[in-house]
């Protein structure tokens, strides 16, 4: 008998392979668009930064990337992803970007972290260009063009904190990949290109 699995779609820091390891087993990824959700940058009471966040919205849409998780593992992403609320997806609103990737069977279970608030009256702490790098970084781990997508249908981009040398994050990643990174948001966030160019 076939053992129903359980899968997160990630959308933020979780796309990226080393981090969402750093917290617990998880699958390889697969990119996939979702039908009916909104990102955006908010914010979290006690915390001095924003981080990315989905609402539902019929007439939006949202890469990121499925990863199997075991159901004992589970607990450790709620800890992880507190102040956010999980939900099931449907198999419908999914899309998966790769060709040949096979559809998860109707058993499966696809989880997503909800934000529970109006993201535009939450408090706007910075965001944090730590923690969008290892977003970017695992955006890269698919290709350019994905990262550029996950750039063009993030909303509320305000309040930026270059905090590569002393990150705000908890989970940031060293890299060297700074180049890349900022020629690719020059291209896509007029945010980016105001204030650092």
């Amino acid at each position: 008998m076939m053992v129903a699995k359980q899968y997160i779609f990630a959308y933020g820091s979780l796309i990226n392979s080393a981090s969402r390891r750093v917290t617990g087993t998880a699958g390889n990824s697969i990119p996939v668009r979702v039908q009916g959700l909104k990102r955006y940058w908010v914010s979290f009471a006690g915390t001095n930064m924003r981080a990315v966040g989905v609402r539902p919205d019929k007439d939006s849409d949202c890469n990121g990337v499925l990863f199997e998780v075991p159901q004992e593992e589970l607990a450790k992403f709620d800890i992880r992803e507190r102040g956010y609320v999980r939900h099931t997806l449907s198999q419908e609103q999914v899309s998966y970007l790769l060709p040949g990737q096979y559809k998860l069977s109707d058993d499966n279970t696809i989880w997503v972290y909800i934000y529970p608030e109006d993201p535009h009256k939450a408090q706007f702490n910075p965001i944090s260009q730590a923690y969008l790098d290892v977003i970017l970084l695992g955006c890269l781990e698919v290709d350019e063009s994905y990262a550029r997508e996950f750039l063009e249908t993030t909303h509320l981009w305000q309040d930026w904190h270059n905090d590569r040398l002393q990150p705000r994050y908890p989970r940031a990643i060293k890299h060297h990949q700074q180049h890349r990174l900022d020629a690719l948001l020059a291209t896509c966030c007029d945010e980016f290109t105001a204030r650092y160019n």
